[in-house]
This record gives C-alpha cells, sequence and structure tokens, in this order.
C-alpha cells in the first residue's frame, strides 16, 4: 500500500491563530515496509514540506504500525 496519513492537530475547522503552530499526525504503511517520510501540505498542494518522524525507527521488514509525525509551520 501507498502511505497512508492524516492530521489530528489542529482539528479540521479550529480556529489557529497567528504565529507558530505545530501540525501533528500519524502515518502507515502496509506490507512490512517503514513510514521513512511524511510530506505536508498546508496550501492545498501547491507546496510541501517533510514533517519529522517521532518515536524509534522500525526494524526493516517488521514495520506493520503507524507512525508519529510533526510539523512546525507559521500561520499568518
Amino acid at each position: 500500500l501507498p502511505v497512508q496519513s492524516a492530521i489530528t492537530y489542529p482539528r479540521p475547522g479550529a480556529a489557529v491563530p497567528p504565529g507558530e503552530l505545530t501540525v501533528k499526525g500519524y502515518a502507515w504503511s502496509g506490507g512490512g515496509r517503514a513510514v521513512v517520510r511524511v510530506d505536508v501540505s498546508l496550501d492545498g498542494g501547491r507546496s510541501w514540506r517533510v514533517a519529522r518522524l517521532l518515536g524509534e525507527r522500525p526494524v526493516p521488514g517488521r514495520a506493520w504500525a503507524w507512525v508519529l509525525w510533526e510539523l512546525e509551520a507559521a500561520v499568518a
């Protein structure tokens, strides 16, 4: 499976004040393949940024679970 991902913070439709914001989420893959990168777009796909993966790195061929990620972003 291709990597699947979801944003968990902020919630959809949430009012976000100007300044720095930490966008958080999780991602998963299939077939024992690890998630090695999560790209996040905050402008409808016009540009993309690489999120930071959290936690331990999986053992190759044994990556059956999800991984948490986060991205620091400036909100205008």
